[in-house]
């Protein structure tokens, strides 16, 4: 009797164990979901049909089929090609609920990945000016060569921009960014230290550039057939001084990799795998591997 006893003991102590971990692995298993769905918060759920395919519901969706690569899985991350073939029916998505700029809160992106695009922003800035995020310092660094600002502008990317005007200037006729041309007002700036001052004005520069190198990326690859859509989420080996290197190709890794060395270093390094250096010796694939896979997307930067 007294073996009996215990035995139901044992087994009403088993009974509740159990019953204690179902309820928390269901708890468990609710934290999870709402964190997968976390993404979904800044667009909608789409539950994946027979006949879909990514490309159609951007185009459904988003207006261009091009911009599939924008359609996440539930944890925000991208699909791989190959999870793109193994879509099946009932399987649920999460397509981006903005389509222009002001309707995209920057604060408000999705940390996947790495982070957002406020996030990438002030660990490029970071390195570029030698000061941690957050010092105001970041806004009036300048280097031995005469790059100013946060995100190291120089003479050919200010003039790009509308900013700055001159007919010598780094990289034709002159050893480094002197800045002995004129500047234009544009944005109210009207000299290098006003610039250096203008935390806001080199916040909307670096966007600015963004969108110029985007363009000129995607067009130097139009001229070949491709777009930087035909690259994003794809892993591709380089050799750097020797040694192989394997990314994965991102957005925001194209952008930092075109702020170094320029749209046609990103160009040449994806049609033909040519990898380049700045004047200090850094590769473009430090930039494009530091700061890939970061959730960014066109309407981060332009519009």
């Amino acid at each position: 009797m007294l073996l009996h006893k215990y035995f139901f003991t044992f087994r009403s102590i088993a009974l509740i164990v159990k019953t204690l971990l179902i309820a928390f692995m269901q708890s468990a298993g609710a934290v999870v979901i709402a964190q997968n769905a976390s993404f979904c918060q800044f667009g909608s759920l789409y539950t994946f049909k027979s006949g879909d395919t990514l490309f159609r519901i951007a185009q459904s969706n988003l207006g261009n089929g091009n911009r599939w690569r924008e359609i996440r899985k539930l944890d925000g991350s991208m699909f791989t090609d190959a999870e793109v073939a193994l879509l099946k029916p009932d399987q649920q998505i999460c397509i981006p609920g903005y389509t222009s700029k002001t309707e995209f809160n920057l604060n408000q992106a999705p940390a996947v990945g790495k982070g957002n695009f406020n996030q990438m922003l002030e660990a490029l800035g970071a390195f570029e000016s030698g000061f941690p995020s957050g010092n105001p310092n970041q806004y009036k660094a300048e280097n031995s060569l005469g790059f100013i600002g946060k995100y190291q502008f120089g003479e050919p990317l200010l003039i790009d921009l509308g900013y700055y005007q001159a007919t010598t200037f780094f990289g034709t006729g002159a050893d480094k960014n002197y800045w002995q041309g004129s500047w234009t007002g544009k944005n109210g700036i009207n000299s290098k230290e006003q610039f250096q001052n203008s935390p806001q004005v080199q916040e909307i520069a670096i966007r600015e550039a963004f969108n110029l190198n985007w363009q000129r990326v995607n067009k130097k690859l139009a001229a070949k057939g491709q777009s930087i859509n035909d690259y994003l989420g794809k892993q591709k080996t380089f050799t750097d001084r020797g040694t192989s290197k394997t990314i994965t190709i991102s957005l925001s890794g194209i952008l930092a990799g075109a702020h170094l060395r320029g749209s046609g270093g990103v160009a040449n390094l994806l049609l033909n795998n040519q990898v380049s250096y700045d004047q200090f010796g850094t590769s473009i694939l430090r930039y494009m591997d530091a700061y890939g896979g970061y959730y960014v997307t066109p309407v981060d930067f332009s519009g």
